[in-house]
């Protein structure tokens, strides 16, 4: 059974009342001003110290409750973290919070199909990492709030910078930024022993799987083109490209052509972060 799209919001009746209540207050004061003064100042009085007394419960109904959802979301987290899940739900939201049409569940600039959540809450469910179904949504907002924050503060660089400085791991970790930055949802797969790839860009239909090859003084010959021709169908994908930091070999660029390989190579690659990250690389 699909989840509805609009909710039922707790304290829409009390907001309601209140508002009438509060009207037809005024009113009373009205009334008094003209007719009884003496009135007029106690009901003001009565009134503030409600209005007051209102304020000051909801103040700390809401602290109280901020308290226990931020509580209830650090047991969900460690749930996740204890069973090995939380590489899972990351890969969920950057593989299929792509969703274009029909109706589904919304988050910033990501859209789930409801089968999808469904199906991500029954796994989550079976694995002890959430006891109802609103847990699903918190943590879902939870990581891609984190994020999307990440991701700007990380794409407003601007100061130049060397691939000779990178790792291959924060060479990876670039290359997410610039493909998210495209307009893609990235998958970061890159780990020791992996099949040929390290990251997965997803974008309207397309799947390309992504070696990153972060080299200082040697080219990145038919290896690199190997692994991921060998690794596309593993990791389910339609397209597969090789980025360096270098130059490709002759050999490495036939071998490309033959099995339409893109190829990204570091001239190439300036421009892009040059374009989509507003960053100076060297």
């Amino acid at each position: 059974m699909r989840r509805r799209k609009y909710y039922y919001n707790e304290g829409l009746w009390f907001k309601e009342f209140f508002y009438s209540i509060t009207i037809i207050y005024l009113l009373y004061l009205t009334f008094l001003f003209f007719v009884n003064r003496v009135k007029f100042w106690q009901w003001l009085v009565y009134g503030i110290l409600v209005i007051g007394g209102i304020v000051l419960f909801s103040f700390l109904w809401q602290e109280i409750k901020w308290r226990k959802n931020k509580k209830h979301l650090l047991q969900l987290l460690s749930n996740l973290e204890n069973t090995g899940m939380e590489e899972y739900l990351i890969n969920f939201i950057n593989r299929f919070g792509l969703e274009k049409k029909g109706e589904g569940w919304t988050f910033r600039n990501y859209k789930f199909d409801w089968d999808r959540i469904n199906d991500l809450k029954k796994i989550l469910y079976e694995k002890g990492v959430i006891s109802k179904d609103n847990d699903v949504f918190d943590l879902l907002r939870f990581y891609i709030q984190k994020k999307e924050e990440q991701l700007t503060r990380e794409s407003i660089k601007k100061q130049p910078q060397k691939f000779e400085s990178l790792t291959g791991e924060e060479f990876e970790k670039l290359l997410y930024r610039l493909f998210e930055a495209m307009g893609y949802k990235v998958e970061w797969i890159g780990k020791t022993g992996d099949q040929g790839g390290d990251l997965i860009a997803n974008k309207s239909g397309e799947r390309i799987l992504i070696q990153a090859k972060c080299y200082r003084d040697r080219p990145t010959g038919n290896e690199a083109v190997q692994q991921v021709v060998g690794a596309m169908k593993y990791y389910d994908c339609n397209k597969t490209m090789v980025v360096t930091t270098s130059y490709f070999t002759d050999e490495a660029i036939a071998l490309a052509k033959a099995n339409n390989v893109e190829l990204i190579s570091k001239e190439q690659l300036q421009e892009m972060l040059l374009k989509y990250l507003g960053e100076s690389w060297s």
